[in-house]
């Protein structure tokens, strides 16, 4: 075939490379517009809450992800037992609070013993994939030591969905130690409460440059309201118009899945305890760990929920709950809010059994361990 005239021939290696060039000028000019885009995306922020304990610590975060609109996109997940008539349905109190939930997932098998707790991660890893796949988070934040917690961090991680996981590198009684540990191996930052925590994650090859030393979440709130002016009224609302500041007992026990039948043993022995005491008394009922059916037999056996001395709730709003705490005489029981939360005001704190055991508390001289 003959040249046309006035036509020039190019290399054709140099055609080759004009043509790369401009591949290579468009792929750039796509990662300059994608990095654009990243740049203005909102983080799309999954907060998962299982019970009214979690949800006292993620709500100041909830709250500061909820303020910044054009940063971060919040979804809540609520599940476990926030969604129980017996528990008080306590994912009303988020409502309340104005956040939107997303999702609300049942994943409760009753029975309250050993087997219904495997049944009921079972049953929440088999809804979670669904709602996790649908909402896809940059990050999912679970919190704490709950065995629904340790069913969350499972399916985020199998699904490639970063965790961050509050309150882990901490060290106490029972089971739920196992689960915290199990948690922070599965998440990829983390928010710690201690420097020994930080030290017990960076022990356990977590990356020092993903641990944050926050302190507790709800300590804000907590030091915040310790002072508000209306506290007796709070205080009168749920233990009667003669109750006196520092002149009440709050008592809140929960199962140790470990040795159950013990705990149960205890549980009885504190009730007598407080019976002779002839304090007036606000007791919460246990959480839906094994064994918390056969403490509440307990209580209603020895009649507690009609003694003139008790008032026995199934859930307090966490702003006046604190201020019961703040304000009681003493607080009795296996809480962890009676080694950190009532460490926040200084209220006397007589700790039950094991589920603390290792716990860290102030150097104060008022926490007593029996």
């Amino acid at each position: 075939m003959e040249k046309q005239p006035g036509v020039l021939t190019r290399n054709p290696h140099e055609l080759y490379y004009l043509r790369m060039q401009r591949i290579k000028e468009k792929m750039e000019r796509g990662k300059t517009e994608e990095n654009q885009y990243e740049s203005k995306r909102k983080l799309k922020v999954c907060v998962a809450t299982c019970n009214r304990a979690d949800y006292s610590k993620l709500a100041p975060i909830m709250f500061g992800l909820k303020n910044q609109p054009e940063e971060f996109e919040l979804e809540v997940v609520v599940l476990g037992s926030h969604l129980i008539d017996d528990y008080g349905n306590t994912f009303r109190m988020i409502e309340q609070d104005e956040f939107d939930i997303g999702s609300k997932l049942h994943t409760i098998v009753r029975g309250e013993d050993e087997a219904a707790m495997v049944e009921s991660v079972g049953l929440a890893l088999v809804k979670l994939p669904d709602v996790l796949q649908r909402l896809h988070p940059d990050i999912l934040i679970v919190h704490g030591d709950r065995f629904d917690a340790l069913a969350l961090a499972t399916a985020a991680a199998l699904m490639n969905i970063r965790i961050l996981h509050l309150e882990g590198g901490e060290v106490s009684g029972t089971i739920d130690d196992s689960i915290r540990h199990a948690i922070s191996k599965l998440a990829h930052y983390h928010a710690c409460c201690t420097r020994m925590a930080e030290q017990h994650l960076i022990a356990m090859c977590e990356d020092h440059s993903r641990i944050l030393l926050a302190g507790c979440p709800s300590y804000d709130k907590l030091l915040s309201s310790q002072r508000r002016d209306d506290y007796m009224d709070i205080i009168k609302s749920w233990l009667g118009d003669k109750v006196k500041d520092r002149d009440y007992i709050v008592a809140l026990q929960h199962p140790v899945t470990t040795d159950i039948q013990h705990s149960i043993k205890i549980y009885g022995l504190m009730l007598d305890a407080l019976i002779s005491f002839n304090k007036r008394t606000l007791i919460l009922f246990p959480n839906i760990d094994a064994g918390s059916k056969e403490m509440v037999r307990v209580m209603r056996k020895k009649g507690i929920e009609q003694h003139p001395n008790f008032r026995a709730v199934k859930h307090i709003p966490f702003e006046q709950f604190i201020q019961l705490v703040c304000h009681a005489g003493c607080m009795i029981g296996n809480s962890s809010c009676g080694v950190r939360e009532a460490g926040a005001f200084g209220t006397p704190v007589i700790n039950l059994g094991t589920r603390q055991t290792g716990r860290e508390t102030g150097s104060c001289d008022w926490l007593r361990s029996l």
